[in-house]
């Protein structure tokens, strides 16, 4: 049995090599996608090892990353499993072996995990059937070499190491036994194995969120069928620990609790932030753009090199982007499931793997149904699907944004009614031999999901970032352009260890500093914000604040045009005249200047909307009703100075309360028309001092256009 799991995961290692070829030759200096999100989970396994060898932390938090508050990584794809098991491997052969043995070692473990669930459930549909374990090998196959997962190898470690939700799968249907008769003896086993099946969905649970909430799905499907099978036997025994009904309860709820106490540490501050932080919520509308479409199930994949084009040329009009629109199931896995479906009907275990693949094909459609790119209407009203009643009744699923990865669900039941079809083919077709069909589906499933030459991202870091790694200063980088968050700052900082101003993470930070600070703002957002200051003036307290060093400008992430200009621009009205430290014509780094005397500046705080633009290149931000926070910095010690406000209310007659440190200092007349006022408030301690600005009346939207500091 050993020397056959290790043939078998062999075989899937040795075709992973085959199908991702040629990512197998650039082990140490590439790895395999697109050059995006590859490098947030390039940066992941680093962050992993520098937080637990070097920084001695939590991993799931940093302050290497929008320096200097830091961001929270509960949220962020950290799959952190996988920046356990590589540590050796980063440590003794480098991070890009790190990132492609976790490659390797998920396409070919998911295969095995795949081939045993599918052996197991044939076992049960074939007590003598001939060629199980060839067809067993074609469910995995299916599983692993799947378009689904080719196409999230693009760069999302997190969904493409689908380990383990196989063997939670097995395990769970070896400790819940849904196809035993109901008045069965229970199994000797049920507890150790009810055991390992928390292990694995914990263990699924440290790679991806996503896996847990359709391990649990598939949790409630499979409790509900067995509870309607042995339905008779309720009340049948005195027993409730041994009634066929109530032991499955029992068991899935101990496989529960087992998974909330191990995971509480997580849990615990994941439900606080979920249930305090509507950003987090991802909206319907992420949630419609990202579902599957059903023409991709049967379109071919685009990734095919030879029809990749004509297939792109339809997906094209898919929402949502390649590695969530490719979902292809195939055509040999798609007539060899409806053999199954035909011919096994009668059997249970047939019946299951149906209803799994009908619900999760369903879920992965969405809220409303997608044919071509187009929401399917019925008299003028978008067709819904279950997901709408799970999105509006299900607590913290609106934290979950693409649907078409219901898809892993799919492929997994798709492959064990696949290898069902096989093996009643090999009944039928005796003169075959078994392990011949077998070899000829597999070969015909490899060349429907083939995705060659599978695109490979070079390891391209530039050599100033390995200069100032050996500067043992800590300190802090802006990355520019930083209008929107790219990823390459990220693989730098794999580099040069030092804290980046801006970061690309899966959640946005609500405590991100850059976009409520001059300077920094005007980088953001490439045009002039709410506060008027002099940017020179106090660019260099502003800079020493952040602990900001060097300003790196790199021209491969904007190439020429408004964005370019728009970057260079604010970058010069802070930095005026200065020369670059290095310029090697991908970058242009610029060292902060000193800090000469200290310059007061404002900042904004919790309370203000998104930047508005405006006519004439001005820019608006509206106050929450509830208020919204501003922050002097530095103001003189002893010194009175006058906060000027540009502001407009939505309806005549409105006012604005302003507060110091909680205290009233003043009240503000408005108008429907922008009006400026000054407001003269007392001195500080030099240090910060915090002002609040409240309208009177909530139910009035208040928009200011411009915020000054006047000292005497």
């Amino acid at each position: 049995m050993k020397k056959q799991s290790l043939l078998v995961i062999t075989a899937y290692l040795l075709l992973t090599v085959a199908l991702t070829w040629p990512a197998a030759r650039y082990l140490t200096s590439a790895i395999p996608g697109d050059g995006f999100d590859g490098w947030q989970n390039y940066w992941n396994l680093w962050w992993v090892k520098q937080a637990l060898l070097v920084e001695r932390t939590s991993p799931f938090f940093t302050d290497y990353l929008d320096a200097p508050s830091g961001v929270s990584l509960l949220f962020h794809t950290l799959n952190i499993f996988n920046g356990l098991w590589t540590l050796p491997v980063q440590l003794n052969f480098g991070l890009a072996v790190a990132y492609n043995a976790v490659v390797l070692v998920s396409f070919a473990l998911a295969g095995f995990g795949a081939y045993l669930l599918a052996l197991y459930s044939l076992s049960r549909i074939f007590p003598a059937g001939r060629g199980q374990r060839a067809a067993a090998f074609v469910a995995g196959l299916i599983f692993t070499m799947s378009p689904f997962h080719m196409a999230h190898l693009l760069g999302h470690m997190q969904v493409f190491s689908m380990i383990w939700p196989p063997f939670y799968i097995l395990w769970l249907l070896k400790t819940l036994r849904p196809w035993q008769p109901p008045s069965a003896a229970p199994s000797p086993r049920l507890w150790r194995n009810a055991a390992i099946t928390c292990l694995f969905l914990i263990l699924a649970t440290l790679v991806d969120w996503y896996h847990t909430l359709y391990l649990l799905l598939f949790t409630g499907v499979t409790l509900i069928w067995v509870l309607w099978r042995n339905r008779g036997e309720a009340l049948a025994a005195p027993n409730w620990r041994t009634n066929n009904f109530y032991r499955p309860i029992l068991a899935t709820l101990a496989v529960g609790a087992g998974f909330a106490l191990a995971l509480s540490p997580l849990l615990g501050p994941m439900i606080r932030d979920a249930s305090s932080r509507p950003d987090l919520e991802t909206g319907l509308a992420q949630n419609i753009a990202l579902s599957a479409d059903l023409l991709a199930f049967v379109l071919p994949s685009e990734m095919h090199p030879l029809w990749g084009a004509w297939a792109k040329s339809i997906a094209a009009a898919f929402t949502s982007t390649t590695s969530e629109r490719l979902v292809f199931a195939g055509f040999v896995p798609l007539a060899l499931g409806l053999v199954s479906l035909t011919t096994g009907w009668k059997h249970a275990a047939v019946k299951f793997w149906a209803l799994a693949l009908a619900v999760f094909g369903l879920l992965a459609l969405g809220p409303y149904l997608h044919i071509g790119g187009q929401i399917v209407s019925l008299g003028g009203w978008r067709l819904p699907l279950p997901y709408l009643l799970l999105y509006h009744t299900v607590p913290f699923i609106n934290l979950t944004r693409s649907l078409s990865r219901y898809d892993l669900m799919i492929m997994l039941s798709l492959g064990v009614l696949a290898a069902v079809g096989l093996v009643w083919l090999s009944a039928k077709l005796k003169r075959l031999p078994a392990n011949g069909l077998a070899l000829l589906a597999a070969g015909l499933v490899c060349f429907e999901f083939l995705a060659a030459p599978y695109p490979v991202s070079p390891i391209d870091i530039p050599q100033f970032y390995a200069d100032i790694s050996a500067d043992p200063d800590r300190y802090t980088i802006a990355e520019l352009p930083m209008n929107w968050d790219r990823p390459t700052p990220l693989l730098h900082q794999t580099v040069h260890g030092k804290r980046l101003l801006t970061a690309y993470t899966s959640r946005d930070n609500p405590h991100l500093l850059a976009p409520k600070t001059p300077v920094l703002q005007q980088w953001r957002n490439l045009g002039p914000d709410i506060i008027s200051q002099p940017l020179a003036e106090i660019a260099p307290t502003i800079f020493y604040d952040f602990n900001l060093r060097y300003i790196v400008l790199d021209y491969w992430q904007i190439p020429p045009g408004p964005e370019r200009d728009a970057t260079e621009k604010w970058l010069a009205a802070a930095l005026p005249n200065a020369a670059p430290v290095y310029d090697d014509g991908r970058l242009k780094v610029y060292q902060t200047p000193p800090k000469t005397d200290t310059r007061p500046y404002l900042s904004l705080g919790q309370g203000w909307s998104d930047r508005l633009e405006s006519e004439r290149e001005l820019a608006t931000r509206k106050i929450d009703p509830k208020g919204a926070e501003l922050f002097v910095h530095h103001p003189p010690a002893g010194q009175p100075f006058t906060l000027g406000i540009t502001a407009a209310a939505e309806t005549a007659g409105q006012s604005l309360r302003v507060q110091v440190d909680d205290a009233p200092a003043g009240v503000i007349d408005l108008s429907t028309q922008p009006l400026t006022a000054e407001l003269p408030l007392p001195p500080g301690d030099g240090s910060l001092l915090k002002l609040r600005l409240l309208p009177t009346d909530p139910a009035n939207t208040v928009s200011v256009s411009q915020l000054t500091l006047k000292f005497d």
